[in-house]
């Protein structure tokens, strides 16, 4: 941890006191109080950020969405050991189309693109999907 030595205050012959312009010590944006990052200067940024990102008025909007765990076919193929997968067992929730697949599986999951359900269905498998609403 890096430890800066304390400015001395007691100078007593001088204006400043070690604290270079005689505006540097004064004011609002001087101290760690509200404010923004730029009118304090970079030196309670790291705090901000930690503490009150909600300050930092960052543009945009965060998606509500839930990001599904998917993988591709290809990868299917390699973690197959019978001709039946359980997707949902392994960690995995949908399945993309990306890759080949030679072998006729029978793949369970939730979710599945429909370039990859015509590629298994090509194979020779099939694509059974679990907790399908409706």
């Amino acid at each position: 941890m890096v430890r800066h030595k304390k400015k001395i205050t007691k100078l007593r012959g001088t204006r400043t006191v070690g604290g270079g312009n005689k505006k540097s010590r004064r004011g609002k944006g001087s101290r760690m109080g509200r404010g923004s990052i730029k009118k304090g200067g970079q030196r309670n940024k790291q705090h901000i950020l930690k503490y009150e990102p909600e300050r930092l008025h960052k543009k945009g909007f965060k998606s509500l969405k839930p990001k599904l765990k998917t993988i591709n076919l290809n990868e299917i193929e390699k973690i197959a050991e019978k001709e039946e997968v359980n997707l949902i067992k392994k960690g995995y929730e949908k399945v993309l189309g990306r890759g080949d697949i030679t072998q006729p599986l029978k793949i369970t999951a939730k979710k599945f693109t429909k370039k990859a359900v015509e590629k298994i269905k090509k194979a020779g498998g099939e694509a059974i999907i679990i907790g399908e609403k409706g």
